[in-house]
């Protein structure tokens, strides 16, 4: 008998990554909205998108591994680094 309590998405390849992207054009129009400046808005987008990307893809195909501790302080690193320089730029770009 089958084990019913593992359900594996059966989602073609780079599923996740059309997400992440659609999921990055939302957040930059929605920045874009809010502030006004292209620049705030695609560096807004990118790390959301790129991450988001990564991380639906592995939950679609399945890639249930151990979690590393490396590569979740890498990406939280990654996320706080791209929001202080979002932040920077922000604020630089008004007072000019």
């Amino acid at each position: 008998m089958e084990n019913l309590s593992t359900n594996e998405w059966k989602i073609f390849k780079g599923a996740g990554w059309l997400l992440g992207i659609v999921l990055s054009i939302v957040s930059a129009l929605v920045v874009f909205t809010l502030s006004k400046n292209l620049a705030a808005a695609v560096s807004a987008a990118l790390p959301i998108g790129v991450f988001a990307g990564i991380s639906i893809e592995q939950k679609f195909q399945g890639e249930n591994e151990a979690i590393n501790p490396a590569k979740t302080n890498i990406m939280i690193g990654s996320l706080l680094l791209g929001f202080i320089i979002f932040v920077a730029l922000y604020i630089i770009l008004q007072l000019l």
